[in-house]
């Protein structure tokens, strides 16, 4: 679907990379389109590349990381963990996403550090990771992860009760953006409350699997994201879907 992986000096190549379809602003699907920070992060770093094409293509998370995972491409928006540190080849940050805990109003509790979850029934995309502490924190059964395939999905469980809380990309106003995009959900935003300290800022990368060698092309992809944060332009392209 995507073409052969071609070394960048070999001739041009379409290298495949996959993401989640629905964690909005940050990478979704709207009108058949993709669209979100990460989405536009990638398009400008393949205005900026030379001889390679980035073929970004948007799938629920879990079967965008299984595809990453066997080989087929790479993936954007991957969080570090040791375990996946394993199998991928990382690049410099993209963009740090502050990761924030949303709940019913009227159901508030103090929030600072993951512990604050203990016995808490938590809404996540499925297949996603916040880290390290994360990972250790759910395995040692702090709290429980309720997965999703995307935003719309854990809206309707956190609105109806099935859950206690919810994770949502960039911040709260990037909550806000979430409900502006799922407009049946506007009616409930008075009735929905951003915990005032975020999970955590997550560093999200563009990762390869080891296996297809990528270090060397991974270079140059971090220098274009360097200058593209130390012009502004990244910057700029951020708050542009944020609508600010």
């Amino acid at each position: 679907m995507f073409g052969l992986l071609v070394w960048p000096g070999a001739g041009a190549a379409d290298i495949a990379v996959f993401s989640g379809d629905g964690s909005p602003p940050k990478m979704y699907v709207q009108e058949g389109k993709n669209r979100g920070i990460l989405v536009d992060i990638l398009q400008y770093a393949d205005q900026q590349l030379h001889d390679d094409s980035l073929r970004l293509a948007l799938y629920p998370w879990a079967r965008a990381y299984l595809q990453a995972s066997s080989g087929d491409g790479g993936i954007v928006g991957l969080s570090w963990t040791q375990r996946r540190d394993d199998l991928f080849d990382y690049s410099e940050p993209l963009f740090f996403d502050e990761v924030v805990v949303v709940v019913r109003k009227g159901s508030e509790f103090p929030f600072r550090t993951l512990s604050d979850l203990r016995g808490k029934r938590v809404g996540i995309v499925r297949g996603a990771s916040y880290g390290e502490a994360f990972e250790k924190a759910r395995d040692a059964g702090v709290f429980v992860v309720d997965g999703d395939n995307g935003a719309s999905n854990r809206l309707h469980k956190l609105v109806a009760g099935r859950i206690d809380c919810a994770l949502f990309n960039v911040g709260k106003a990037g909550f806000e953006e979430t409900l502006r995009i799922h407009k049946e959900f506007l009616p409930f935003k008075n009735s929905l409350v951003v915990l005032p300290v975020p999970l955590r800022s997550d560093p999200n990368f563009l990762a390869f699997p080891k296996s297809m060698h990528m270090r060397p092309w991974l270079t140059e992809f971090n220098q274009v994201i360097k200058r593209g944060y130390t012009r502004g332009d990244i910057p700029k392209i951020i708050a542009q879907n944020l609508g600010s």
